[in-house]
Formats: structure tokens, C-alpha cells, sequence
């Protein structure tokens, strides 16, 4: 439940613009989740290979005290020039209810206290724009900006931190008995036990000592807001009466970027060892965290103090065009290209590492284009076109994310038959494809409308005639990315050719 209120005041004059506002959310956040059993069987060629259990019943109540912005804009036109500038302020405060949980299978009964202040920040945003006649008749416009923008919170950040909240924990399962303080099954029980149906005894060690009932994660006291930094510049030019152009470059930055500490855990506890990639053959590290390590977790999240190990940046270019043509067609469209870098490299566990440094790639720009046009083709009839141009998604991403974070990815969960002596003590999921090495094709489509407007003394009727992707592509938007048997399969794609009639009567 939320509540919200706004409010604003402008003071206008000739050349001069003052506007200042207030904008304040509070409200609560209550969710509960059961499933069936407490847990879930995952299975690798037909063959028992681990559980996911959780610690369901879940109850959680989150409470968002305050999340207030305050805000004065100015703007000042001086001959060709105008400037606009701005400031706003922030406080964001939020907190975890107390609550009570029943038990459940893998947890008992819990009662979990008050949490304050998560988390409590005040910040401030400048932003700033300066718009330029260049030629002096209205017709050609350079333009820049440079704004702040700090991460939008609600209770997202108070969830992190929620003991009574949904977790999981991946355990090994061979569908036996274990013997006792171990990983191996014992070989009295299992010639005789092979039912597929995961019991107590034959799960093995948590690998969280904590689970279900506490949180494993705490925030740094000093822990600081992300936000990001957009500059911009572009150029508006108007070629004739009734046709402009426009051309804009974009930069994205990224600040006080998080990152996630185990306080009980180091590199040093990792054992290393080879294993081939199943996509090439070729050896790859993993690494298996020591046994006396299991289970030792806590985690704190606090703010990357090395950029070289923690980094994004976005770069984008556009190119548009509008256009009035003869008859009241109309005419528009435009070409955009970018690409996202992100560096990753502050992780707990080694095997994150992986390819965790995009910039040491080649990470391609990614172009759309769009081209829309109407005109009118007699009898009160007009014709609608459509023209769309999407640069396929890196393999393992869904959509058109040219400009996402997610970079070619194939996951390899590592059997544990491939550990020394087959003693797995955490699940271990690879990326078998360097960032930007494998992309979906580039998917188009044409979509086609017919519209005729029928009046009759005051009664309008206004008939509709829709085809969308007319060449009914059947373009691929997604695969599966898990490595297996089903690897590249289509698992979304585009719609077929859809016919849509409709029609709105006034009168």
C-alpha cells in the first residue's frame, strides 16, 4: 500500500522560469510465500543431482517511512541562449517490521525483531541544460546537459535485509543415504533407495549455517547510494518547412557502485581445479570452496572503493527525422546504436571472476532503426505504415537488449562427478562464452493499418483495419542458455501475423 503526494509552484515571466515542488511517498510492503514440500528436486541427464530448499512459510513486512524530494528549477533565456538549472534534494528512510513466522520443513518457529534505518540517506541531485540558437532564426538548436540521478528507492533496499524473507539454499541430493557428516552415500542404503523422492537424510549440508533464521546479509554502516551521471549533446536542425533532423550522443556513468563482502570466507579458501568446457573442450578453472568453509556465511554489503573492479558506462547515438509531407502525410523515423561495458570484479567467490571484466572484450554497438509512415490514399481512406529493425539479443538474454547488461551467456552448472573425488560443497554455475561473442539475428518487422472515418450528421464512426508482422517472421527473440540437450532451443518467438479490426462510435 502506498501513499503519495505532489506539489508544485511556478512563477513565469518573458524570459525567465521558476518552478519549485515537493513529492513525498510512504507505505507498507507485506508478501508471504509457501511451496509444496519446501523444496524442488533438480535432476542432470535424467540422474538426482541437487535440491533447492527454502525456508517457506515466509512472512515479511517492510515500511517505507519516508521517501521525500524536494525541488527548484530555474530557466533563463539571454538573446540565443537558454539555460536551465535545477537542484534536488532527497531522503529516503525505511525499516523492517517486526513479524513472527511458523515453521516449516527445513526451519523451525521465528520470531524476528524491529530493523531501523534501511536505509537512511539524504542526497542531493543537480541538474543542468543549456539549449543554443546557432544560426539566430529558430532553425538550428545545439543543446547539452549534464544531470545527476540517484538510484530510486522504495522497500527494495529494506527487503535485502529482511530475516523473514523468500530464500533458497542449493544442496547435493543423490537419492541415498548419506553417511553420517559427510557428502558419500553409504553403501548399505543405496542399492535400495533409488525412489526419486528427496528425503532428509539423503540432502546434504547447507551451505548457509544461517538459513532461515536470520539474514545472512547486513549493510555496511557507511554504505552509500548508487547513482549515475548522464551527459548528453545533440543538434536539432530544421532543413525546410516541415522536415527536421536531429542527432544526440549520450554517456552513462555509474557511482558508488555495491558490492558484497563474506567476512568469513577469502580466496584463500578456494581449491582450484580443471574441468573442460563442454562448448569447446578447452580446460576451465573452477573453483570449490573448502569443506570446513561450508555453511559460513555473512555478508556485508557495502560501496566499491576500486573502480578498475567496479564500473558501468552506456554509450548511445540517435538519428531522427520527422517530416510533413504534401496531403498531411506524415513521415518519421530514426537509427539509434549503443552499447553497455560493465565491470564486475569485486565478487566473494572466484569463479565469479570469469570473464567479470567486459572491458577486455569487444563489446560491438548494437543498432536499431524505425521507420513509421501515414498518408492518406483517397475516399476518406489513410494508410499506416510500420518499419521496424532490431538488432538480435546477446545469446542468454530475452528481447532486444542492445544496450544491456547481459553479455552472451551459456550457464554450465558444474556436476558435482567433476569435483576431485565427486565432493561438491556449493553449486557452481559457469558462463561458457566471453562478453559479446554471440548474438541472436537481427529480427524486422512490417506492420500495415488501414483507417477510414464514416460521418453522419453528429455520429462519427472511425473504422480500423490492423495487420501486424504482415510477413509473418518468425523470428527468434530467445533460446534456452542452460547447457544440455535443449541448448539454442527457441524458447520465445516473435508473434505470428495478427489481424486486429476495431472501430469507435461518438456521437
Amino acid at each position: 500500500m502506498l501513499q503519495m503526494l505532489q506539489s508544485s509552484a511556478s512563477y513565469v515571466t518573458g524570459s525567465h522560469s521558476f518552478k519549485a515542488g515537493l513529492q513525498v511517498r510512504q507505505g507498507t510492503f507485506k508478501q508471504g510465500y509457501d511451496a509444496n514440500a519446501d523444496l524442488i528436486q533438480r535432476y542432470r541427464n535424467g540422474i538426482p543431482d541437487s535440491v533447492s530448499v527454502y525456508n517457506t512459510p515466509v512472512r515479511s513486512f517492510d515500511r517505507m517511512n519516508a521517501d521525500v524530494g524536494t525541488f527548484a528549477q530555474d530557466s533563463w533565456t539571454v538573446k540565443r541562449m537558454t539555460v536551465n538549472a535545477g537542484m534536488r534534494f532527497e531522503y529516503v528512510n525505511s525499516k523492517v517490521e517486526a513479524t513472527s513466522v511458523e515453521a516449516g520443513r527445513f526451519v523451525g518457529a521465528r520470531s524476528f525483531p524491529e530493523v531501523p534505518n534501511l536505509p537512511n540517506w539524504f542526497n542531493v541531485a543537480p541538474r543542468f541544460g543549456v539549449v543554443y540558437d546557432l544560426t539566430g532564426d529558430a532553425k538550428t538548436a545545439l543543446r547539452a546537459s549534464v544531470n545527476k540521478y540517484n538510484i530510486s528507492q522504495a522497500t527494495t533496499f529494506a527487503e535485502r535485509y529482511e530475516p523473514a524473507s523468500f530464500a533458497s539454499d542449493v544442496r547435493n541430493w543423490s537419492d541415498c543415504d548419506y553417511l553420517p557428516g559427510t557428502s558419500t552415500c553409504s553403501p548399505l542404503v543405496l542399492p535400495t533407495n533409488r525412489d526419486g523422492i528427496a528425503q532428509n537424510n539423503e540432502i546434504g549440508p547447507s551451505n548457509n549455517a544461517l538459513f532461515g533464521v536470520a539474514s545472512t546479509r547486513r549493510p555496511d554502516p557507511d554504505i552509500k547510494r548508487t547513482y549515475n551521471v548522464e551527459y548528453s549533446a545533440g543538434v536539432d536542425r530544421q532543413l525546410f518547412s516541415g522536415v527536421s533532423v536531429s542527432g544526440s550522443w549520450y554517456r552513462r556513468t555509474w557511482h558508488n557502485l555495491p558490492t558484497q563482502i563474506n567476512t568469513l570466507v577469502n580466496y584463500s579458501d578456494y581449491t582450484p581445479f580443471q574441468t573442460p568446457n563442454p562448448l569447446t573442450g578447452e580446460p576451465m578453472t573452477v573453483y570449490n570452496l573448502n569443506p570446513a568453509k561450508q555453511g559460513q556465511v555473512d555478508l556485508i554489503d557495502t560501496t566499491s572503493q576500486d573502480p578498475s573492479k567496479s564500473r558501468q558506462m552506456y554509450t548511445g547515438v540517435d538519428l531522427t527525422f520527422q517530416a510533413r509531407l504534401p496531403n498531411t502525410a506524415r513521415l518519421f523515423g530514426g537509427w539509434t546504436a549503443d552499447r553497455m561495458t560493465v565491470v564486475a570484479c569485486d565478487g566473494v567467490d572466484p569463479n565469479t571472476l570469469l570473464n567479470c571484466d567486459q572491458s577486455l572484450f569487444h563489446i560491438p554497438f548494437r543498432s536499431d532503426f524505425k521507420l513509421v509512415g501515414t498518408t492518406p490514399i483517397g475516399l476518406g481512406v489513410s494508410l499506416g505504415v510500420v518499419i521496424q529493425s532490431y538488432a538480435g539479443a546477446p545469446v542468454g538474454c530475452s528481447g532486444s537488449v542492445s544496450g544491456g547488461t547481459c553479455q552472451s551467456t551459456v550457464t554450465y552448472v558444474v556436476p558435482a562427478a567433476a569435483y576431485p573425488g565427486g565432493r561438491r560443497t556449493q553449486s557452481t554455475t559457469m558462463n561458457l562464452l566471453t562478453p559479446g561473442s554471440e548474438y541472436l539475428a537481427r529480427w524486422n518487422q512490417v506492420d500495415l493499418s488501414v483507417r477510414r472515418i464514416f460521418k453522419i450528421k453528429r455520429v462519427r464512426l472511425d473504422g480500423s483495419l490492423d495487420v501486424f508482422n504482415l510477413f509473418n517472421s518468425n523470428s527468434v527473440l530467445n533460446e534456452v542458455n542452460s547447457f544440455g540437450a535443449t541448448l539454442y532451443q527457441p524458447t520465445q518467438i516473435l508473434q505470428p501475423r495478427l489481424l486486429r479490426l476495431s472501430s469507435t462510435l461518438n456521437f
